[in-house]
């Protein structure tokens, strides 16, 4: 079987020579499950079209009264769709991250947050409303902290989870 974790996903465990500087791995796991949280917080919105309706008209009004630039276009069946789509998928990975955290989980995690937040900068440089950069930021934040070295070691077993 193809060992895809190899390929894909360095081990850098060994990275920074300092001891200090590699996270321990029960405070990993703990990254990977608010990493999680966060996720399903601020997604299940757009996981039915009712919800992403009424958060699309409120962050276009905030993004309006606050003057933020960039174009907010009238939500279309279209638009529904992929948020639901992008929703949808987020709840489920959201718990599988909180039900069984693992380095592997973050490791991935973190890799789909670069991602998504290449996206958001390119939906934005397009003319996007910057409304988008309010979740970039946490992208970032759990991006760089699912990225760092972890101490090896983890108990049950999970590191490979």
């Amino acid at each position: 079987m193809l060992d895809l974790e190899a390929y894909f996903i360095p081990d850098i465990v060994n990275v920074i020579p300092s001891e200090r500087a590699i996270m321990k791995p029960t405070t990993y796991l703990r990254i990977v499950r608010s990493s999680a949280w966060y996720d399903l917080l601020v997604t299940w919105p757009f996981a039915t079209p009712w919800t992403f309706g009424w958060l699309y008209d409120q962050l276009a009004r905030l993004a309006s009264t606050a003057g933020i630039p960039g174009v907010t276009p009238p939500l279309d069946a279209m638009h529904l769709l992929l948020a639901n789509l992008l929703g949808s998928a987020v709840i489920a990975w959201s718990l599988a991250r909180m039900l069984s955290p693992s380095i592997r989980l973050g490791r991935l995690d973190a890799m789909a947050r670069w991602l998504f937040l290449c996206w958001q900068i390119v939906a934005v440089s397009a003319g996007a409303n910057a409304i988008i950069l309010l979740f970039s930021s946490m992208e970032l934040l759990f991006g760089i902290l699912q990225s760092l070295p972890v101490r090896p070691g983890i108990p049950d077993n999970r590191r490979d989870a």
